[in-house]
């Protein structure tokens, strides 16, 4: 029995709180008590202290209108606490709201006390206040009888609500018509009179209602009704599909899937907690980006779930939500999942399942009797919604979103062995103000989540093994390393390319002939796209554009034939009354011509010098075998393979049947362009971006940077030292392409724009090897540049302002101004990567080890002096410099690295400090 305080949405917080106190009035003066001081008043929460008109006995009470959460116990402990606090004679809590299990808990165990203390604390739940109403004669009891009588069928009526609303109080019930609600029938509460008047029943469907999306439409009573009770079709739920061969774009078969192992055991060992009561979390979602193998994921558990082993303990039914059109769907799905578990032996198989409660579906009387009936056969039934981000990528679902919500927290409170999943696209777009937003975080503490990750190398090996099976042959070595490599772990692009080589081989290619350097998925897309007849390819595009689209409204546009062509290809696919494009990954291509960028993933197995040691003997037209290599690089067979699968995998070198040629892309294979083909790569590393995202301002350490290469290679079980062997090989990558620096015990991201040769790299360190003596303050220096930035450029020799000189020299030191012919002028490539001129210094700052190395002195003692610091550096370094010179470079170099300590602690750059 529920209770709901329903206005309009428009409606203020005072009005709400006004209906809110004429119920608790009503209910109060039934039991001769006035109101006499108001405490607390909200839109959802009164407080009052009343008195009894004839006793003059003064009581406390609280009263909650909730609806979208439960009375729990803390609220019952606060009003005892507040009873006894104060001194109260009683207190009440007069609540619209379910009780949680263990605020249940808590009255039980107060009514047990003795009477005397018993009485001192009163609970009305929604059933209490309402047979109070019925007591007093202010309501009548809910018209059962009159409603069925006019319905024709007991069934045909879900569970009452009262309805608490400015035009009154109402009973009304859902209508069902296939077991699910789709109207609304209301009665005065006052007379049980059947509300009939259509101006009344739309205001009433224009409240806040949870009946709100049902139908307020006077239904046909059984009397004016000549055949039978008018009823909408129980629309058709989609499971989620596979495909019908391994070449099949859809959801891999549950015999071809491969991997995840530890992902699928997490689930199953969830769901068994929950048969065992050692969780009370109901909810799991299934994450990851686009075509990390979602829906084949899914369509494995329930393969699963049906195994021998698993049989008649599990039930998963996977619904495909891209079929939906409207929030019946969500209904349906929940009742075809329930009767098909009852279909397979699963709980009581004489119960007549009725979703009877719009509110909370899970609540309805006959679901709720059936799910509690699983516990005693230690069984479980599980709903997953795959494709779920489709419920809010467009406005016309969102009332399916909303109605799958309400599902997921019902499943999330009702806490019996029913379990909820949904598998939900991290890489989705989705504003901060979308309430998928708020509802993925309000979901953080109900649910469990398994994000899905590439596939390591061996289980994009044992893809490839099912793969050979197909054709009934053996992959050459390099093809299938070809392959391992250019998927980078990702399910969607592995597929997407042995399906092309399959068709190349099933159309009599010879696999030598396929042993391409660059398996590009754009060019793979461009050849789906140009196999298409010009209305072929206008229909794909358009149902991209509207997806998911409902199937009639592109055979109107486009014709069956063209519709059936496509599906027939496997690139439009059909769930339901809607199709979609196969897979999310081309329809973004269809739409904007893009790819998504995939990060790389490879771990070189050598360093440049070895790399090039190689490479530069390779040749556009004469191609080499692994031997010879090895004689004119003069180094082992087995160490030429390696870097020649480094050389593949940078793009640097072709490999055709064992022997390497230079990739047509390299002009001239000297030390910079071989390493500027090297940067392009590695611009799209994994590594990269993680990097990039750890140390825009300050250094990072090996360890640290170890832990983030075990986080992008999860599944890599190296022992530590491999660990930090392919970690310092990756960073002295990065430092060669451009994109960090050495700064003290670490290493800074700097993107440079550049390769830095050895050379440079040399004559760097010649230069960083001079201790920095901070001869100008950091606000001098920052004048300084802007001055030059002023000046355009400035003569090397010419008069400067004072103090000029030795911020230029700072400046120089930095890279921030370089001097060409004789002038200093601004690095613009250095300085424009940065977003002001602060940053630009305070980031060259950090990669002076002298500088860091004093910052950790402050951090240990904040009060350390400039001369304590010069007697430090010139005693740990040798340096000749007097009392006076250890005092004032002391103080100088403190003055700098406090401002990197300041920097550092606040998580801003502080203003430049210093004298101008």
């Amino acid at each position: 029995m529920k209770i709901e305080v329903a206005l309009n949405k428009s409606a203020s917080t005072k009005e709400r709180g006004d209906l809110l106190e004429a119920l608790t009035e009503k209910l109060l003066t039934a039991q001769s008590y006035e109101v006499i001081k108001e405490i607390r008043f909200t839109a959802v929460e009164l407080d009052l202290l009343c008195r009894h008109k004839i006793s003059g006995k003064e009581i406390y009470v609280e009263c909650k209108a909730y609806r979208d959460k439960n009375i729990d116990a803390n609220i019952l402990k606060n009003l005892a606490g507040t009873l006894i606090f104060k001194d109260y004679s009683e207190a009440w809590l007069i609540g619209t709201g379910d009780y949680g299990k263990e605020a249940k808990g808590f009255v039980k165990e107060w009514q047990d006390k003795p009477k005397e203390q018993a009485t001192k604390l009163s609970f009305y739940d929604p059933a209490k206040v309402i047979e109070s109403l019925i007591s007093a004669g202010v309501i009548k009891n809910r018209p059962e009888d009159k409603a069925e009588e006019y319905a024709g069928s007991e069934n045909l009526i879900g569970e009452w609500v009262l309805l608490v609303t400015k035009y009154g109080m109402f009973w009304a019930a859902a209508t069902l018509s296939g077991g699910i609600p789709s109207g609304v029938i209301c009665y005065y509460a006052n007379n049980n009179e059947l509300l009939i008047d259509p101006k009344l029943l739309e205001n009433l469907s224009e409240t806040d209602t949870s009946l709100n999306k049902l139908d307020f439409t006077l239904m046909k009573s059984q009397a004016t009704r000549t055949t039978e009770i008018e009823t909408t079709k129980v629309v058709d739920v989609v499971q989620v599909q596979t495909g019908e061969a391994w070449t099949d774009y859809r959801p891999a078969r549950p015999r071809d899937f491969v991997g995840r192992t530890k992902d699928i055991n997490y689930i199953f060992d969830f769901l068994k907690n929950i048969k065992e009561k050692k969780t009370s979390t109901r909810i799991f979602a299934i994450t990851g980006n686009s075509g990390m193998g979602k829906s084949s994921f899914i369509a494995k558990l329930k393969s699963k779930a049906d195994n021998y082993q698993n049989k008649n303990k599990f039930f998963v039914f996977p619904v495909d939500v891209r079929a939906a059109t409207g929030p019946e769907y969500i209904y349906s799905s929940l009742l075809n999942a329930l009767k098909s578990a009852q279909n397979s032996g699963f709980g009581d198989g004489n119960i007549n399942l009725i979703l009877s409660d719009v509110g909370s579906p899970l609540n309805s009387e006959t679901i709720r009797k059936f799910l509690e009936s699983l516990e005693p056969k230690n069984q479980i039934v599980t709903l997953v919604f795959d494709q779920f981000e489709e419920l809010y990528s467009k406005p016309e679902l969102f009332e399916v979103f909303e109605k799958a919500k309400s599902l997921l927290l019902n499943a999330a409170s009702i806490k019996l062995n029913f379990c909820l999943g949904f598998a939900w696209k991290t890489d989705s777009t989705t504003h901060s103000e979308h309430p998928a937003y708020f509802f993925w975080h309000q979901l953080s503490d109900y649910r469990v989540t398994r994000k899905l990750v590439p596939f390591s190398d061996g289980e994009s090996g044992a893809a490839i093994s099912i793969f050979e099976k197909e054709i009934n042959q053996k992959l050459h070595t390099d093809l299938k390393h070809n392959l391992i490599a250019s998927s980078q772990g990702y399910p969607w692009l592995l597929k997407k390319l042995c399906i092309h080589l399959y068709g190349k081989i099933e159309n009599g290619f010879d696999q030598n002939d396929l042993l391409e350097n660059k398996l590009d998925i754009a060019s793979l897309f461009e050849e789906d796209i140009d196999e298409l007849e010009p209305g072929e390819a206008a229909c794909l595009k358009l149902i991209a554009q509207r997806a998911p689209v409902d199937w009639f409204e592109i055979i109107e546009t486009s014709g069956p034939d063209t519709l059936k062509s496509l599906i027939n290809r496997r690139l439009v696919i059909r769930s339901g009354d809607r199709l979609n494009v196969y897979w999310d990954i081309f329809k973004e291509y269809i739409l904007t011509g893009n790819v998504p960028v995939i990060p790389l993933r490879y771990l070189p197995s050598t360093d440049f010098s070895s790399l090039y040691k190689v490479v530069r003997y390779l040749d556009h037209e004469i191609k080499l075998s692994v031997h010879d290599l090895a004689g004119k690089a003069t180094l082992s067979e087995g160490t030429i393979q390696n870097i020649g699968s480094d050389m593949v995998m940078f793009g640097v070198a072709n490999r055709e049947g064992g022997l390497y040629s230079l990739s047509e892309d390299i002009i001239d294979s000297n030390e910079a362009n071989i390493l500027k083909a090297i940067r392009e790569k590695f611009k799209k590393h994994a590594f990269t971006h993680a990097f990039k995202g750890k140390a825009s301002r300050s250094a990072v350490t090996v360890n640290a940077l170890i832990e983030t290469l075990k986080q992008l290679f999860p599944d890599n079980k190296y022992a530590e030292k491999t660990w930090h062997s392919y970690t310092v090989r990756l960073c002295r990558w990065l430092e060669l392409c451009g994109f960090i620096e050495v700064s003290g015990n670490g290493w800074v991201y700097r993107d440079q724009g550049d390769v830095v040769t050895e050379r440079l790299k040399l004559e760097r360190r010649r230069r960083k090897s001079n201790i920095f003596t901070a001869p100008a303050s950091p606000a001098l220096v920052l004048e300084t540049l802007n001055w030059l930035k002023e000046k355009g450029e400035v003569d090397k020799e010419e008069e400067k302002p004072k103090g000029y000189r030795n911020a230029l020299a700072v400046l120089k030191r930095f890279e921030l101004v370089v001097i060409e012919k004789n002038n200093y002028m601004l690095a613009l490539d250095r300085i424009n990567k940065f977003s002001n001129y602060s940053e630009a210094i305070w980031i060259s700052a950090n990669s002076e080890s002298i500088l860091l190395e004093v910052v950790k002195l402050i951090e240990s003692n904040k009060a350390v002096s400039g001369k304590d610091i010069g007697n430090v550096l010139a005693d740990k370094y040798d340096l000749s410099w007097a009392e006076a010179s250890r005092i004032r470079n002391g103080g100088s170099i403190r003055q700098w690295a406090l401002w990197l300590y300041e920097g550092k602690v606040n998580s801003e750059i502080p203003k430049c400090p210093g004298r101008t």
